[in-house]
């Protein structure tokens, strides 16, 4: 009977002491395969959090951008490169980037990041970048793309005078053929993205 008392006291704590243990030893991915020969090769890698990846550096990625650029601005932009081109390659989210800077620069334009980037969002599926005016969240959802798009950003930010798509103002996909494309004189092509100048 005080064998029972014992055990029925020690389960208890036994299962306390587990909870704890699982709460303190981080998570981990453990990744397996098949080796020659049938065995077994796993291999153990940090967990994944978008923090690690972005947010501890924010406040000095920010700390570094030129004094007239808003944490807005930098949002609009950041939001722009996610939604047009989080698929394609670094260098064309690059390039996205510095179509709406030179936007920003070109007097037909508005004079702002997010002036540009939402110009005619209230007219369904005729705004300058088709994220803007879908009628779906302007919200990231993919967090790794989120934090990549911010990088990007704050890149082309700090280097706005070194233009990778020598003063483009356009672009479209490579599947599409719009009849603007006609007018404007093409300066590059990254990825699935053709970028156009619109010279005076």
């Amino acid at each position: 009977m005080k064998n029972y008392k014992l055990v029925v006291g020690i389960i208890p704590v036994f299962i306390v002491v587990c909870l704890m243990g699982f709460s303190i030893i981080p998570r981990a991915e453990v990744k397996a395969s098949i080796q020659e020969g049938g065995t077994l090769a796993t291999e153990i890698t940090a967990p994944y959090s978008p923090a690690s990846i972005y947010d501890a550096d924010m406040d000095m990625l920010l700390a570094e951008l030129p004094m007239d650029i808003s944490e807005k601005s930098f949002k609009c932009l950041a939001q722009a490169i996610y939604f047009e081109a989080r698929s394609e390659p670094f260098e064309g989210q690059v390039a996205v980037a510095y179509v709406i800077m030179n936007r920003v620069k070109d007097r037909r334009y508005p004079n702002n990041i997010c002036a540009v980037v939402f110009q005619n969002e209230q007219r369904r599926h005729k705004c300058q970048f088709s994220f803007a005016c879908d009628g779906l969240s302007d919200n990231p959802y993919e967090m790794a793309a989120w934090n990549v798009a911010r990088r990007v950003a704050g890149g082309a930010l700090k280097n706005a005078q070194s233009d990778v798509t020598a003063r483009s103002t356009h672009y479209h996909a490579d599947y599409v053929n719009p009849r603007w494309a006609k007018y404007l004189q093409p300066t590059i092509h990254v990825g699935s993205h053709l970028f156009y100048r619109e010279d005076m």
